[in-house]
């Protein structure tokens, strides 16, 4: 029997993403803790690119990730994500 992990690792990047996505949209705690894991830097490089400011960056990050676990469901569709993302990222320290 496959694992989890063997069976994404048949998966392209885009469907990976897709089921992470539909899976921390559903409740599921790992998917969310890996879809932050593997955001993380690219909302504090917004952040930072938009603030200008590293510790501001994280803060604003954090904020980011906070609402993403209370909108994902509105995500309409799961490959725009990083699009999506950074649109939840405070521009206001």
């Amino acid at each position: 029997m496959r694992t989890e992990s063997a069976k994404e690792e048949i998966l392209s990047e885009s469907e990976r993403q897709t089921t992470l996505i539909h899976r921390a949209a559903a409740g599921d705690v790992e998917a969310f803790s890996r879809l932050v894991r593997e955001f993380q830097d690219v909302a504090v490089g917004y952040g930072v690119a938009i603030l200008g400011d590293v510790h501001a960056a994280e803060d604003a990050a954090q904020e980011a990730f906070l609402a993403m676990h209370s909108r994902l469901w509105q995500l309409r569709d799961p490959v725009a994500f990083p699009a999506w993302l950074r649109t939840l990222v405070p521009s206001v320290p």
